[in-house]
Formats: structure tokens, sequence, C-alpha cells
């Protein structure tokens, strides 16, 4: 299968100006203890663009994605914003929800953040982040939505799409399978911008980094390591499928070790994996890894990767960095995951979602011959990297480019930066947000009528009684603190 790079690759020649048009873009995550595949593939986009556009990255919180980002000399904003999880997944009342973020607490920051910065596009990073693209459009600037996952088909999947017309100029997709739904539903251009991994990082031959790694995961050399990554563990990326394969495997395989590197984000979940271990008999066969500084170290020191995504997957960016580095890949067909692996030359490796008998059978096919565990290993290296490698990737970045500063002037010009700058931060309607109307409340004068209420109801010789204690109370206590005065 051929990639077409982007919806504007019409144009064949490209000649930038001076100038370098300021884009915001806005992350919909920022974790702390790992960075997701979305996160990784928002920052490798910002470092390509960044010999075109002036970049500023913008995330809810600090976490490792900012961390990584100001290394690189990248500006960072932080500005907390909501997301709006019913855009993966359709319900009835969609749209109304997505209205409502005007009247969110974090709306007017959100265009404050925007207005200040007078970016010339607005870019908002997965489906579920809808806000940003909101206040973007409140003040005239461009939106380039990029869509990372598979949105799930529901009987309200329309409505989905009517906000992602509403508030977008242009989508980009990182595989045909997140694009499905939207082709001949929007009117807006749709490129398709595959995601890639630096692959400078992610080399097969790295011996000294594999033999170290496999010292840490107690591993001999007689093992033969099988891998499961995922920044975190929940029932979507199939670890329990994983589990009960390795059973099947362990049974017949005993030199084989099962490595799982991940953070738990569902306990109870993690929790029943956990006792499928220790019920399978295989105990000793297992490592549970909650986290990698070095993936590529993790991946160097593995001999099969196994990715069992239960969901169907925007792209599969485990997948990806497993056969950069030169590894043999066994997976569930599951949306984009399956589009990987059919472009790579892996459809034999590919079974059915859920199937873990299915992924017993292939990986136990690499075990019986290891000529074909090397070969396969070798050339998805070669084949990840001549349709997925860092040089195809900024190929299509420099055209996707092209196609904008053909396509669209107004936005490559500084135009649109200079209107925003020059109309300063918009002021919004209190009205919008009624929170933000709500007088504060006076406790302290409530505090004092309650008071006078309950003295209005006690007789007079009541109330004498209580003060002239009070009195001789304060008098006590300012004997004792002359007394201690003296002392001193």
């Amino acid at each position: 299968m051929r990639i077409v790079p982007c919806a504007f690759s019409q144009w064949s020649s490209f000649s930038m100006n001076t100038y370098k048009p300021k884009i915001m873009l806005f992350s919909h995550v920022c974790n702390t203890g790992s960075i997701t595949g979305a996160e990784k593939l928002l920052l490798l986009f910002c470092l390509q663009i960044t010999p075109y556009f002036e970049c500023i990255l913008v995330a809810p919180q600090e976490g490792k994605l900012t961390a990584s980002a100001r290394k690189q000399g990248m500006k960072v904003r932080i500005q907390s914003y909501p997301l709006l999880f019913g855009m993966y997944q359709p319900g009835e009342q969609l749209e109304q929800e997505a209205e409502a973020l005007r009247h969110h607490a974090d709306f007017g920051a959100v265009v404050r953040c925007i207005a200040e910065t007078a970016p010339d596009i607005v870019l908002a990073n997965t489906i579920v982040n809808v806000m940003p693209a909101i206040a973007a459009k409140l003040l005239g600037i461009p939106v380039l939505w990029k869509i990372t996952e598979t949105m799930q088909t529901t009987a309200h999947t329309s409505a989905a799409i009517a906000v992602v017309e509403k508030y977008s100029d242009c989508l980009i997709a990182i595989s045909e399978v997140s694009a499905r739904v939207f082709r001949g539903a929007v009117s807006r251009p749709i490129t398709l911008l595959p995601p890639s991994s630096d692959d400078e990082l992610l080399q097969p031959s790295q011996k000294l980094i594999r033999n170290g790694y496999r010292k840490i995961l107690r591993l001999k050399d007689s093992h033969v390591c099988i891998g499961y990554i995922s920044s975190f563990i929940h029932p979507e990326k199939g670890l329990l499928e994983f589990i009960r394969m390795a059973a099947i495997l362990a049974a017949s395989f005993p030199n084989c070790r099962f490595v799982m590197i991940g953070k738990p984000s569902d306990q109870s979940y993690y929790d029943r994996c956990v006792d499928e271990v220790n019920a399978s008999g295989h105990r000793n066969s297992f490592r549970f890894i909650p986290f990698v500084e070095s993936v590529q170290s993790a991946y160097s020191a593995m001999d099969i990767l196994v990715v069992p995504s239960m969901v169907q997957e925007g792209f599969g960016m485990t997948a990806l960095e497993g056969m950069l580095c030169g590894k043999p890949v066994v997976a569930f067909d599951s949306g984009g995951l399956g589009e990987l692996m059919n472009n790579t030359g892996n459809a034999s490796f590919t079974v059915p979602t859920g199937d873990y008998a299915a992924l017993a059978a292939k990986v136990s096919e690499l075990l019986n011959h290891p000529e074909l565990l090397q070969y396969t290993g070798s050339m998805n290296a070669s084949a990840a990297r001549n349709a997925y490698g860092l040089e195809a990737y900024r190929q299509r970045i420099h055209v996707f480019v092209q196609g904008l500063q053909h396509g669209c002037p107004d936005w490559m010009s500084g135009a649109i930066s200079q209107r925003v700058a020059a109309s300063g931060v918009p002021q919004i309607d209190p009205a919008i947000h009624p929170e933000n109307s709500k007088p504060a409340r006076k406790k302290r004068p409530v505090r004092r009528r309650k008071q006078q209420r309950r003295r209005a109801g006690r007789p007079a010789a009541t109330v004498r009684r209580r003060r002239l204690i009070r009195k001789a109370g304060a008098g006590k206590r300012s004997k004792r603190r002359s007394q201690s005065i003296k002392r001193k």
C-alpha cells in the first residue's frame, strides 16, 4: 500500500518567505510518570516543523512532555483546559456538551492565552481536545485538528463530525483508519501524516545496551524475552490477553521470559492480571516493570514484541518502535495497528483482536524457527525505516508545509497574527461564565447577624454575666503575661 503523504501534494515547489508563522500546539495531556504515544508524536511533530514555524507548545500541566520540549529549546505555556471524551465515543448530548465548553471556567483563560500569543495557526491534538479549537475560532484563527485515534462509531457519530466541521479548517490524520470516518463527511481537507520515531535512537544492533538491560531484568543468554510495553496499563491495552498467551507458551517453551512494562492506571484490572500470573503456575517466568526511563533499552533486551491492543488504535507507535529496533512484532489486527502491520509486510503476524491463542501460535512459529525470527527482525528494521522512518516523515512534513504555503497563503503571511495582536485580549461576556459573576459571599456579616439574633433571645442578666466572665478571663491572662515578662 502506498501512503499518500499530504492532501496538498499537487504543489511541487516551495519557497518560504522570511516570516516564520507562529503556531500554538495544544497537547491533550502532559503525564508526569511517563509519556504516551500521542505526546511523543506531538513532540516529534513540533521538532520537525520548527524550520518552518515558530512553535509554542501548550500543555495542561508540567510533565515529561514539557520537560522534553524545554530541553530541546521549545517555547512552552501551561494552561488548564478540560477534555471532551464524548468526542471519542459520541453520545446523544455531544453537540450541547461541546457548546457548554464556552461556559467552562477555563474557557476565558484559554482565549486569553491564545490572544496574548497571537498565533497564525492553532493545532488541537487528539479528537477530545475541543476547547482550544473553539477558542481559536472565536478569535478568527485557523485550526488544524490532529486526529490520533479511531473514533468509535455510534448512533451519534454525526454529532462528533459536526463539531469537527464547525471548529476546524484542516484535519491531520495519523492513519487511513483514523481518517476514514471523516472521508466524505466533512468539507475540510484531510492530510494523511503517519507517525514516525527517532530511528537514530532505535538501533537494532546495540549489543552493550541489550546485554546491560537483560542483566537488570535477570535474563540469561539462554532466555528468550517476549515483551509487552504500554505507557499505562488498562483493559484496552490487552495485558490480560498477553498473560493468557504467555501461559500457553510457558508450558511448551520453559526458556521464555515475559516482560511487561507499564504503569497501572486501572488498579483493579492490574490486580486481576497479577492474579492470573500467580495462578498460571509459571510465576517465575514473568517480570513486571512499572516504568523505564529509556524505552530503546527495553526494546533492545527483547527478542519478540507482542502488541495485543483491544481497541481500534489510531496507529501503533509501540509496534513501530519495536520494528525500528529490529524486533519481530506479533499483534492484534486493531485499526491503525493492523494498517501499520500491513504496510511493513507483517500481515502474516496479525491475528483477530482478542484471540490470544492465535497470538501464541504466531509466537510459537517464531520460537520454533530461529532463522525466521532473525530474518523477520531484520526485515522489520528496513521496512519500518523506509515507510515510517524519520527521513520519510521529514519529507511528508515538507510537502504538507508546501501545501499550506500555496493553498492557504494568509495563514503563512503573518496577517492573522498581526490582526489578533492588534485586537488585543477580548472581553469574554460575564454572562457566558455565570460562576464568574457571583458576588463573594460575606460570611462574617452573616455570622454577626446570627450572633445578634441569638443574643436577642437571651435574658439581659445572662448576657451581662457572660461579659463579666470574659472580662475576668482577659484580666487573668494579662496578669500572667506581665509576670512572665518580669521573670525574663
